[in-house]
């Protein structure tokens, strides 16, 4: 009775370039030629093609491709029982797992091994050259990858983005220095440069990352995710917490070409992590959305409230922050019972220090004691009524940029309409009137976001006078610190020091501001 071998032809590439794309049909069709001439030259066998297994676009050095894992549910319910290839090289490159596959698994599950090119065959031994082969292998990846880096290393040393998409907010620009191309990033000229200035202020003014996004979310802007073209079935179709605080702790948008800040665990593990800051490849400068000052402050407030938010899910209060003990030089935490605060190291068994408490309403009181007489000293409300009427808006000039914008984008239509009258006349070939119909596509695009972007502004300033009076209400309850939050100390506020009087228990706090004040 003759052997029936149910075969499995298996094709790799690693990448899913166009020069490539050729290879997998070439290397299916050379071992189904095999497979032919194999079935007439062994008369004491079967061999009926099941299936064809083909991945595209992944490397060698890893395991996780999707027909090679399909392949392994059909050989574990008995389905296949020979896997045919063209070399070792395309079953893996990884000399230890495929030593584990061919000396192991394949022999447990009864499975037939033949890499054509190399001569192997499992129904015989497994040759002594075969783990050399997978060796050599191995190290021509791993060849590769190093030389990959290294090109990639020179690529960020000389300030050329790495990335397959420009962050949120700016666009990729390629400049050309003989045959050395770099591609830059420059702000994009669309509403995200705003966003990304909003949230750097907003932060600032102490909101946190969930209420930015939550912020973000309740206006209808799109976060960085809208860009992916799978967006529809993205699960992440709205801005979160750790978007936010990607783009606060991205040295980019400070104009800081930082790069590397993640790496590859190793050219087999398909994982990444972060590195530390002094391992960063910081390649020129170039124009940022925001200034490195306001950066750098971001950066300092992020670690000031990692610092003092230790505790996560516990309630934010007004001067946690802010507190100080001046005996001990700790932190003051707030007691619910005792409706303020109190110096944490006197919470701690064997009292390192007095409680130096302290109610929360007579912090707030103080502090909206002392900011107003700041105010009425060095500030005249109607000065800050006056800066409000300056911000009226000239609506004539928007008028006057949206004419212009409109008769541009009329003109690049006519263009277009010229130019497909042509194609139809055949005075522009076919290469040529796609080369020069995505340029005109591309400036219609530029031209509408800019004209969108217009009437949003114009909207918003055609409603300026109806929002004045609201605003000069605004200014006074600011003015007169009706409302003293945790928003408001974290922005006016550097520290609050609480001293304590050992014998006479009187206490002493001391408030030093973020401005200049006497």
């Amino acid at each position: 009775m003759k052997k029936i071998w149910n075969v499995a032809i298996y094709a790799r590439v690693s990448t899913d370039k166009k020069e490539q794309q050729d290879s997998i049909p070439a290397q299916v069709q050379s071992l189904k030629k095999w497979l032919l001439e194999k079935r007439g030259s062994d008369q004491e066998a079967v061999y009926e093609l099941v299936e064809v297994y083909e991945d595209m676009g992944v490397s060698g050095s890893s395991f996780d491709r999707e027909s090679f894992i399909r392949m392994k549910e059909d050989i574990d319910i008995r389905k296949i029982n020979l896997v045919l290839t063209r070399d070792l090289s395309r079953f893996s490159r990884n000399y230890i797992t495929a030593g584990y596959y061919l000396e192991d698994y394949f022999k447990v599950n009864g499975i037939r091994f033949i890499s054509v090119l190399d001569n192997v065959d499992t129904l015989e031994e497994v040759s002594d050259i075969v783990p050399f082969k997978n060796i050599l292998n191995e190290m021509y990846i791993k060849d590769c990858s190093r030389r990959s880096r290294d090109g990639l290393k020179q690529r960020m040393l000389r300030g050329s983005s790495i990335a397959s998409k420009a962050p949120y907010g700016y666009v990729f620009e390629e400049e050309y220095n003989g045959n050395v191309k770099t591609i830059r990033l420059i702000p994009a000229e669309d509403n995200t440069v705003e966003v990304v200035k909003d949230i750097f202020d907003l932060y600032l003014g102490g909101w946190g990352f969930g209420k930015i996004a939550t912020y973000l979310n309740s206006k209808g802007i799109k976060p960085p995710s809208a860009r992916l073209e799978n967006f529809a079935l993205s699960k992440f179709g709205i801005w979160t917490n750790n978007g936010i605080k990607s783009i606060l702790n991205n040295p980019k948008y400070a104009g800081i070409m930082a790069q590397g800040r993640w790496r590859k665990v190793s050219y087999k593990v398909n994982k990444n992590k972060t590195t530390p800051p002094e391992e960063w490849i910081v390649g020129e400068t170039f124009k940022g959305i925001v200034d490195k000052k306001t950066f750098d402050e971001v950066q300092a407030t992020i670690e000031k409230r990692r610092k003092k938010y230790r505790y996560k899910g516990s309630t934010l209060h007004i001067f946690s922050i802010v507190l100080t003990c001046k005996e001990c030089g700790g932190s003051m935490s707030f007691r619910k019972k005792y409706n303020g605060y109190k110096c944490t190291n006197s919470q701690i068994g064997g009292g390192r220090c007095t409680s130096h408490s302290v109610k929360e309403e007579q912090l707030i009181e103080l502090v909206r004691q002392r900011l107003r007489q700041y105010v009425d000293m060095k500030n005249n409300k109607q000065n800050s009524y006056d800066q409000i009427n300056k911000l009226e808006p000239n609506n004539h000039s928007y008028d006057k940029q949206l004419k212009k914008v409109e008769g541009e984008i009329e003109k690049v239509d006519k263009q277009f309409q010229k130019l497909y009258m042509d194609k139809l006349d055949d005075k522009v070939n076919e290469r040529n009137f796609e080369l020069l119909s995505q340029a005109i596509v591309k400036k219609q695009k530029e031209l509408i976001s800019k004209k969108e972007a217009l009437l949003s502004k114009q909207q918003v300033e055609e409603h300026f006078e109806d929002e004045y009076e609201f605003y000069k209400q605004e200014v006074d309850r600011m003015l007169n610190f009706n409302e003293i939050n945790r928003q408001m100390v974290e922005k006016l506020i550097d520290k609050i020091i609480i001293s304590e009087d050992k014998n006479t228990k009187e206490k002493g706090i001391e408030i030093f501001y973020k401005f200049k004040s006497e």
